[in-house]
């Protein structure tokens, strides 16, 4: 399969309507924004392209909602050897 293009495709319902396996197939290649009323509403994605975006897909939480086990273990994380090396280096740039 080729590169994707990002470019949004945009068609009107009844267009999509009229040639569904064209635009079905047209989405493979880039997203196809579904119009009702001249306003983009829907897009319909390859599922290529829907799984990579789940993968980036992220989770925020806010502290309140952690687990006191959880909320210490961050509280109390020491950082490894490259990062207090790069911290040292931040301090004094002169130090190498």
């Amino acid at each position: 399969m080729g590169k994707i293009d990002h470019k949004l495709l945009e068609v009107s319902a009844k267009e999509i309507a009229g040639k569904l396996g064209f635009y079905t197939d047209e989405a493979m290649l880039r997203p196809v924004g579904i119009q009702k009323h001249g306003v983009t509403r829907v897009v319909m994605l390859s599922l290529m392209e829907y799984e990579r975006l789940l993968r980036r897909d992220r989770q925020v939480m806010l502290t309140r909602d952690l687990d006191d086990e959880t909320l210490d273990a961050i509280l109390t994380a020491e950082p490894g050897e490259r990062s207090q090396e790069a911290g040292r280096r931040l301090a004094d740039p002169d130090a190498g």
